[in-house]
């Protein structure tokens, strides 16, 4: 089975998440978006570098945020003032790597279960590296 992963946010998060999936499993479909563009260059020829975050929401079944404030994640799932997520991300998984504090974690999982994707928040934080990306690829493959 092939993954179709997308990263939006290629800060140290997300970059690090992106070299490790790339390196535990080579043949995934790793889609990158960052504002700045150039923080995807390093990983050209690896994976596919978006032109915008609704792209990388379109590529993948599992977007990865790794953005660093709600604002960022607000733009990226185009939630508004009305707390509705607009993006298209019915049937997506959106797995949180720098999840926000609980309550606000909550509004989010409802605005797109909502808009009929799944939430999660990285729970694999706690674990190391390596089991970290060995659970979220678990996860990935075996999902509940």
């Amino acid at each position: 089975m092939s993954l179709r992963v997308s990263i939006v946010g290629m800060g140290s998060i997300g970059t690090r998440a992106a070299r490790r999936l790339l390196a535990a499993e080579p043949d995934i479909a790793l889609t990158l978006y960052d504002v700045e563009a150039e923080r995807c260059e390093g990983f050209r020829g690896s994976a596919t570098l978006a032109t915008s975050a609704r792209e990388a929401l379109a590529e993948s079944d599992t977007i990865l945020l790794a953005l660093p404030r709600e604002r960022e994640i607000d733009r990226t799932l185009e939630r508004f003032s009305d707390g509705k997520v607009t993006a298209p991300i019915a049937g997506k998984l959106i797995v949180d790597l720098d999840p926000p504090p609980a309550d606000r974690a909550l509004r989010l999982d409802r605005a797109i279960a909502s808009a009929g994707g799944r939430y999660t928040r990285a729970p694999w934080q706690a674990a190391g590296a390596d089991g970290a990306v060995a659970q979220l690829l678990h996860a990935l493959r075996h999902p509940a």
